[in-house]
């Protein structure tokens, strides 16, 4: 009789020991801490662009998410056509091939912007560069933000 009730007993604390084990707590917190998003940083750059010029900024990225650069503003004509890429540094050049996920636009103006989404950490570049429509020196301001 004593070993018929053993049984039971020692099934239900089996029952709850492994329950307690199992307890979803865990999976709560992993589900909070991957649902937080990264704090963004924007870097500005301000500079002049003179005919058959090119700016290469390098930037480091340390968390996945998306980066994004822009053209802020052109002057003197904020319609003036340029260059404007996003790619990874390769430790000599800007690399924004298709194939390392970068992308460019050759006809970039004022509010012109490029997004792309970091699936690695590392270096990137932004380069705003002259397709051959400027004759006289450009000022501009690119903004880049990024994890």
């Amino acid at each position: 009789m004593l070993r018929s009730l053993a049984r039971p007993i020692l099934f239900v604390a089996l029952a709850a020991l492994t329950t307690t084990a199992c307890s979803d707590n865990t999976l709560s917190q992993l589900a909070a801490a991957s649902t937080t998003t990264p704090t963004t940083q924007t870097d500005t750059f301000v500079g002049t662009l003179s005919k058959n010029g090119a700016f290469t900024h390098i930037f480091t990225i340390s968390t996945l998410g998306a980066v994004t650069v822009s053209v802020v503003s052109l002057s003197p004509s904020s319609t003036q056509l340029v260059g404007l890429s996003l790619g990874v540094w390769n430790g000599s050049a800007c690399s924004t091939s298709p194939q390392t996920g970068g992308s460019a636009n050759d006809t970039a103006t004022t509010g012109s912007s490029i997004t792309l989404n970091a699936t690695a950490a590392g270096n990137l570049c932004a380069r705003l560069y002259d397709v051959g429509y400027i004759t006289t020196p450009v000022l501009y301001t690119m903004q880049i933000t990024h994890p």
